[in-house]
């Protein structure tokens, strides 16, 4: 830590922003830019040893952060401070640095292939400058960073020899990439069969998961394509200059196209489990390596058309050039921390506004990490736990078929309750069981508990517990009402016509239980947040999708958005799961001069919830209240 306070010490605007930008060149974007490019347009057999590198430096890399569960610098020390710009790529552990390894396997790896002296210095240095900036910037320690920059030389200089030999020996690449799929594979069980302590942290597992799924997809996908383009396909990387630029903008927009279009279908069709990562990049990886260099012939003779079609394929090409450049500004500009200095706004008129430095508390689903969500066991839990107590109780609200308004998130049963079991289906529609039918089910069946078990996923029919039933918006309500003069998020989750019928109960049933004032009305729905404006203006809610993004762009751009174009009494809004980074001081400041507070879901990690505390976040919408109780000064 010594070293990182020298560092800290000399850091300058100049230098935060160079380092800033070398830190960019150990992340995921470069390698696979670095890979593809080496791959289609130097050496097949350089771009496979690079990609093996690859995948076998983040396996490793990964298993061991999870395995060791070192925390960063400013977590193992509080007075140490990082720079904030750096933050929103510093998820998960510490040692090693995924960074560093990175950086040593796409640039040194580069290195070694490329024949001109200069050209190898150059690249030596940039890997050497991501690592150190990896210090500046204050999110690795020195003994991080040179393990993972050891794990890349010991995997560049290792493979090598291997892949130079390939050529000669076919069977040699497809061999590499078995050995990396069998390694990512024993990576995925370990992940998911291991029983980690009530210590781990639950998003670093899932993101160690992730990656070992996604590497697992990458080396059978290479595995597969290697030998088939070899046979079939065999390309010739050589092309002019100009159609090799093309050949490269063009097949890395596809590819990239693929690697976010496929997210939400393929999420969709396995559940949200992990393993669709490995498909998605499973199909990546194989367009990559035998699609898309069908078109090469094509580019090696310089794309062959008549000479008005060459020009303007040729200026295409360069406004094609010139739009990426553009989306990359844009991506940087949106995924960077904007942050300024946090500001008090003690004149604040909206009671949900806090004091610079006092966060409210809010129990995500009630608390869903510590009790099955959104029943009464998590209400009760959150509401009498001497431990800690909420400020604010965030449930979602479904309608039955009989037009109940029950505490549910999910459109369907299975993630939560026995339903498969009790109705003999799956996917069962919330909105197609009447409240009666749904009190059959046991909705604690699908709770993973801290020490990774599942304690109520045998009870079924009378054995369930009245506390793990589902229950009604009008339960919820008067237990709460009981306990005191509580604060309440409520997100409506039925769209449409549905959606509406929803707003005309909860208004109902916050004014029979004098609540009205003391909740916030939030949904994705556009049409819903519409309806609530026209037909119940004094129900407060918070900014609908829409005002959302509105909002996002006039604060990073410092636009004009006058208060009284504002219906809303809150943002709630997560801080980078949707690309955008929303968590910015920036944000908050702009939010607080208009008089809306500001409420992060779903924030886990401690040193994540000290964070938004520092920037002004007036309330933190977790998973685990009693770890969010120990961070947070709340009111």
């Amino acid at each position: 830590m010594g070293f990182l306070y020298v560092l800290e010490g000399l850091r300058s605007p100049v230098l935060d922003k160079i380092f800033g930008a070398v830190t960019f060149l150990g992340g995921e974007v470069v390698f696979v830019a670095v890979a593809i490019v080496v791959y289609w347009c130097i050496s097949k057999r350089d771009g496979c040893y690079i990609i093996a590198a690859g995948i076998g430096g983040t396996v490793v890399s990964q298993t061991m952060k999870i395995a060791c569960r070192i925390p960063r610098p400013w977590v193992r020390d509080p007075n140490f401070t990082i720079m904030e710009s750096a933050r929103a790529d510093a998820g998960g552990y510490s040692f090693p640095s995924g960074h560093s390894q990175n950086s040593i396997v796409s640039l040194g790896g580069t290195a070694r292939c490329v024949k001109k002296t200069w050209l190898r210095v150059l690249l030596w240095v940039l890997a050497g400058l991501v690592c150190f900036s990896r210090m500046y910037v204050g999110v690795h320690t020195p003994a991080d960073v040179g393990v993972g920059a050891a794990l890349g030389l010991a995997l560049v200089f290792g493979l090598y020899p291997l892949f130079q030999k390939s050529g000669e020996k076919s069977w040699l690449a497809p061999a590499v990439f078995g050995a990396c799929g069998l390694l990512s594979l024993g990576a995925v069980l370990y992940g998911e069969l291991n029983r980690w302590p009530a210590d781990v942290d639950g998003d670093n597992l899932a993101e160690f998961v992730k990656n070992s799924y996604t590497m697992l997809g990458m080396s059978l996908a290479m595995l597969t394509a290697v030998p088939i383009e070899r046979k079939y396909i065999n390309f010739d990387t050589k092309a002019p200059l100009w159609a090799q630029i093309l050949k490269c903008a063009l097949g890395f927009a596809l590819v990239m196209a693929i690697r976010v279009g496929l997210k939400p279908p393929l999420n969709a069709l396995f559940r949200g489990h992990l393993a669709a990562s490995a498909v998605r990049y499973y199909l990546m990886v194989l367009f990559a390596v035998l699609v898309w260099p069908l078109t090469f012939p094509w580019f090696a003779k310089g794309c062959p058309m008549g000479k008005r079609a060459r020009k303007a394929l040729k200026i295409a090409g360069v406004i094609l050039l010139l739009l990426a450049l553009l989306a990359g500004a844009a991506c940087w500009a949106v995924t960077k921390d904007s942050s300024v200095e946090p500001r008090d706004f003690p004149d604040a008129k909206n009671p949900l506004i806090t004091p610079l430095g006092v966060t409210m508390l809010s129990g995500h689903r009630a608390g869903g990490g510590v009790a099955p969500e959104n029943t009464m066991r998590a209400l009760k839990n959150s509401a009498e736990n001497p431990d800690y107590h909420l400020d604010v109780f965030e449930f979602d609200v479904h309608l039955t078929a009989d037009g109940v308004l029950v505490l549910l998130h999910d459109e369907t049963l299975d993630r939560t309750s026995d339903a498969a079991e009790v109705f003999g289906e799956t996917d069962v529609d919330v909105g197609d069981r009447t409240f009666d039918e749904l009190q059959q089910l046991n909705m604690g069946a699908g709770f993973t508990a801290g020490d990774g078990s599942m304690p109520y996923r045998d009870l079924h029919g009378d054995a369930v517990p009245e506390d793990l039933r589902i229950i009604s918006l009008d339960q919820a309500l008067t237990y709460l009402e009981s306990v005191g003069d509580l604060r309440y998020i409520i997100e409506i989750k039925n769209g449409g016509e549905k959606g509406f019928e929803a707003a005309d109960k909860l208004y109902a049933a916050l004014r029979e239980h004098g609540a009205l004032d003391r909740a916030v009305v939030g949904t994705f729905h556009n049409e819903v947040t519409a309806y609530m404006d026209e037909a119940y203006p004094d129900m407060p809610r918070s900014a609908g999708v829409n005002e959302v993004v509105r909002f996002y762009f006039s604060a990073l751009l410092g636009l004009k958005l006058d208060a009284g174009d504002l219906h809303y009494k809150a943002l709630q809004i997560p801080t980078t799961d949707y690309f955008v980074n929303l968590g910015t001081s920036r944000v908050v400041n702009y939010a607080h001069e208009r008089d809306i507070a500001v409420q992060y879901w779903t924030i886990n990690d401690p040193a994540e919830m000290a964070r938004l505390q520092s920037i002004g976040a007036d309330a933190i919408m977790t998973d685990l209240p009693d770890v969010g109780a120990e961070v947070l000064d709340q009111p």
